[in-house]
This record gives structure tokens, C-alpha cells and sequence, in this order.
């Protein structure tokens, strides 16, 4: 599914223009309702590999085959329109639980990642809608400067590496849409502000780069608190330069959204000309949508029987493995009838209609060589508790997984791993006791295992699909080497 084909005058006709901005929230709602999140990549019961595992995976050909298979998928579904990929580089300021939406620090590489992936998907007929934050870079690069500097200099800092993805993608496809995830409410003034994503987006996108397609806001939504109230966000949002906007969840935030918007433009508050300019990029974006579906529509019954995606996508979280301790796992060395407890933390589930835990796959797969192992989950709110002792005591071997999901609970992960480090030291230091054999799995931000972990062997998997844990298991247990790199 594409918009609604609805008519869209590209003159002065303000409510059609309205109607065609609501029909984004519509069709945005159609592929994320109940999840929490990167829903694209979990598809018709197909889990695919996140961007930082395909980064890792350091093949590009192997990105554009996921693309296109994604693509597939949504085309016999109805859909053709899709908000990935994300084209930030993975910095300090992405929340932990928002790293495996990037495709690395390299900005090189997420170029590379991302324009593969939207081949892909354009291959098939699917229209990537990037997700850019380049007013969030501007104010993050200059934190100290006031946003009437900010517009002054957004032209001649645009060639930083941080906007080589945004450029790289909006370049090589001109005519696809790219949503702009920066939030208003984040700066200081908030008109200002909208002035500088204006800025932003006209510089950067239009004129430097010849980008001619639509823009579209994703910050509809204010947290509590916020300068902004949710009803003026999207009058924001097209003061801001952009052409699309989703709207509140809330049906009378979203009709006095409505009722601001109208006002507005009966005031001649927007600037001039910017509405039909607006209504023009969404039409011939619509034109480009209807004129794929047409296209595909004789296929339409040969793409439901689809073959399954499996086996590109477990190679896929195969070969993002990474390793980062030498040689082989300490695992390899213990006997059968080993105790070996899994320490797994307490994270969202990727798919909430599951009942089981999220990192059972990897407790299963280890059983395969240790039937005795133990599977403990922890919260890093509540620490190392009197609760794990009496596993800790009798444990040959110990699989830690970090997988932080929020940046306020770095500081309690650090103090779990520091207190687990220390019973084991002193679990050892007594006479007669083995050595307790240490593993440590990163699945999820791989700054989790930023910091050296002394005597511990570490592996990366970068997210808590059931593929990723069954192909890190694999490596653990000397099924398979790893060949992942760690994103740069």
C-alpha cells in the first residue's frame, strides 16, 4: 500500500493537502502496530538482520539481498512504502536501544549499507523512506551556538562526515522521500529551531544535493514537559520547511492539530509558496508509488508464494559474528556434565506475542553440548542479589549477556559486571577451586563491551533475535568461526 489515491492539488486547496499529510500516520500505522521496534526488519514471520548486524556482516551485496527481500515480502502484502534505513552514524548521543538501527560509526560504511539496502528495496518496488537526523547533527555539532549561526554555517558544514550518508542517499535517489526524526521540542526555541531545520533541509537536501522528493516529520509526537505542545508540532513541522507529517495518536490533539493548521494558513502565517511546493512533491510522489503498484499488479499472486528468506538471513547473523578476545572459547575445554549459568538481562521482547523469554534460543542451543546449564535472568535495577549466589557457587563456566537498552542504566550495568566480577575472583581465590570459565556476549549496543573485561572471552551478536543467539551459540561452541567485524 502506497498513500491513498486521493487527488492532490498543487494550487491552494488546503484541507486535500491536510488529508494527504493524515494519510501517512495511516499507512505508517499499517507496519508498526504492536511492536516496539524495527518492525520492517520482522515481516510476515521473517526475521531479517538488523543494520549493525548486516554492517558487521561487512557485505553489502548480502544488505541489497535482504533489501530485496524485504521487498517481497511487502509487496504481497500490499505495501511499498517503508520507513528504513536509518542513516546516522552509530554516536555517544544514540540511546543504547537505538544502536542496532545504524549501520556503524563509519559514515563510509553506513553510506555504503544503506544506499545497498534501498537498491534492494527499489528493486522489488519498495520505496525507502531514510530516516536522517540532520538538524539533530547541526545542534549536536554546534551545542554552542546560537540558531542564527546555526543557518549561516549549515552550508559550508554540510561537508562533515556526518552528513555524508544523508547526502550519498538523497543524491542517488532524488525522487524517494526521507523522514527528518529530529525533534522540535529538543531545542532551546522552538521556532528557531524550525528555522534552522528549514535551513537544514533547503540547503543540505535541495539545493546542495538536488534532492526533489518529500520530506517527512516524525515529531508529531511531545514528551510530557515538553516547550512544544502536541497540537502545534505540526504547524512546526511545515514552518520547518517539511511535507509531511504524522499526526498525534490522540483524536482531539489530532482535530485541533487540524483546526491550527487551517488557521494558519488562512492567516498567511506559513511562508508563501510553500504549500503548493509541498503539495507538488507529495503528488509526484504518489504518481512514482501507484505507477510501481500498476507495475507489479500482474505478479501480485506469484509474490504470496515467496521462499523462505531463512537461509539468507541466518547466513546473514552468521557472518556478523564478531569476536574480541583471542583465540578459541573457554567453553570448548569443559566436560558435558558441566554446570554452566546463562545470566541473561530483562529486555523488551521484539515480538510481544511471544511468551517465552527473549534469549531462550540461546539458552536451548547451549544445552545442546551442556544439558546441565541454568538460565538466570537479572535486572540491572535490582544488581547482583543473594539469589544468584547459589548458582554462581556451583558453575564451571559463566555466559554473561549485556544488553543494555536505555542510557540512565549504564552506570547499574557497570556495577552488576563489577560485582559479578568480584564473587568470581573470590569464588577462585579459595583453596582448591578451578577457575571459573567467563564468557561475555555483547547483544545489542557494542558499546556494552566498550571496557575491557579481563579474563573474560567476548562475542558480539549486536541484537537478541532468535538468528543472532543460535549463530553466536554456534561460534561459542566451536560450530563455526566468526568472520563479523566490529562496525567502525
Amino acid at each position: 500500500m502506497g498513500l491513498k489515491e486521493a487527488d492532490v492539488s498543487v494550487g491552494t486547496d488546503h484541507p486535500r493537502v491536510l488529508q494527504t499529510t493524515a494519510d501517512c500516520r495511516e499507512m505508517t500505522t499499517r507496519f508498526r502496530k504492536g511492536n516496539y521496534d524495527l518492525l520492517p526488519f520482522a515481516l510476515g514471520g521473517a526475521q531479517f538482520p538488523y543494520p549493525l548486524s548486516l554492517a558487521a556482516g561487512d557485505s553489502t551485496a548480502t544488505t541489497s539481498q535482504v533489501g530485496k527481500a524485504m521487498a517481497k515480502i511487502l509487496t504481497a502484502i500490499g505495501i511499498n512504502w517503508i520507513f528504513v534505513p536509518t542513516l546516522d552514524t552509530l554516536t555517544e548521543s544514540i540511546e543504547p536501544c537505538d544502536a542496532s538501527q545504524t549501520f556503524g560509526k563509519n559514515a563510509e560504511s553506513v553510506s555504503g549499507h544503506a544506499l545497498a539496502l534501498i537498491q534492494g528495496l527499489a528493486s522489488e518496488g519498495v520505496s525507502a523512506c531514510t530516516n536522517a537526523h540532520p538538524a539533530g547533527q547541526v545542534m549536536e555539532i554546534f551545542s554552542t551556538r546560537s540558531p542564527t549561526e546555526l543557518v549561516n554555517d549549515i552550508h559550508e558544514q554540510s561537508d562533515l562526515p556526518e552528513f555524508l550518508p544523508i547526502a550519498a542517499a538523497v543524491t542517488s535517489y532524488p525522487r524517494n522521500s526521507t523522514q527528518f526524526g529530529t525533534a522540535i521540542h529538543e531545542f532551546p526555541e522552538p521556532v528557531q529551531s524550525a528555522q534552522a531545520i528549514r535551513a537544514a533541509s533547503e540547503l543540505i537536501l535541495r539545493t546542495k544535493c538536488g534532492f526533489r522528493g518529500p520530506t517527512v516529520s516524525s515529531f508529531a509526537r511531545t514528551p510530557d514537559g515538553a516547550a512544544v505542545c502536541p497540537k502545534h508540532a505540526p504547524l512546526l513541522t511545515f514552518q520547518a520547511g517539511l511535507d509531511m507529517v504524522t499526526l498525534p495518536e490522540d483524536a482531539s490533539i489530532r482535530e485541533s492539530s487540524l483546526s491550527i493548521l487551517k488557521a494558519a494558513m488562512a492567516s498567511n502565517v506559513l511562508p508563501p509558496g510553500l504549500i503548493p511546493a509541498c503539495a507538488a512533491r507529495v503528488a509526484a510522489f504518489k504518481d512514482q508509488l501507484f505507477t510501481w503498484e500498476k507495475a507489479l499488479a500482474p505478479h501480485h499472486a506469484e509474490r504470496l508464494l515467496l521462499p523462505s528468506p531463512s537461509i539468507l538471513a541466518q547466513g546473514g547473523y552468521r557472518s556478523a559474528i564478531t569476536t574480541i578476545s583471542p583465540g578459541a572459547s573457554p567453553l570448548l575445554g569443559l566436560a558435558r556434565s558441566s554446570i554452566v549459568v546463562l545470566l541473561t538481562p530483562t529486555v523488551p521482547r521484539k515480538n510481544p506475542d511471544s511468551p517465552s523469554d527473549p534469549f531462550e534460543p540461546l539458552g536451548r542451543a547451549l544445552s545442546r553440548s551442556f544439558p546441565r546449564i541454568r538460565h538466570v535472568p537479572y535486572t540491572l535495577s535490582a544488581g547482583l542479589t543473594n539469589v544468584y549466589l547459589p548458582f554462581l557457587q556451583r558453575a564451571s563456566a559463566v555466559v554473561l549477556v549485556l544488553c543494555n537498552t536505555s542510557s540512565a542504566m549504564i552506570e547499574s550495568q557497570d556495577e552488576f559486571v563489577r560485582a559479578l566480577h568480584n564473587n568470581l575472583r573470590a569464588r577462585d581465590a579459595m583453596p582448591g577451586q578451578q577457575r571459573t570459565q567467563r564468557v561475555v556476549v555483547g547483544a545489542g549496543d557494542p558499546r556494552d563491551l566498550r571496557d575491557p573485561f579481563t579474563g573474560w572471552w567476548g562475542a558480539l551478536c549486536y541484537e537478541y533475535s532468535s538468528g543472532a543467539l543460535k549463530a553466536v551459540a554456534e561460534v561459542m561452541l566451536g560450530e563455526r568461526e566468526a568472520t563479523g567485524k566490529l562496525p567502525s
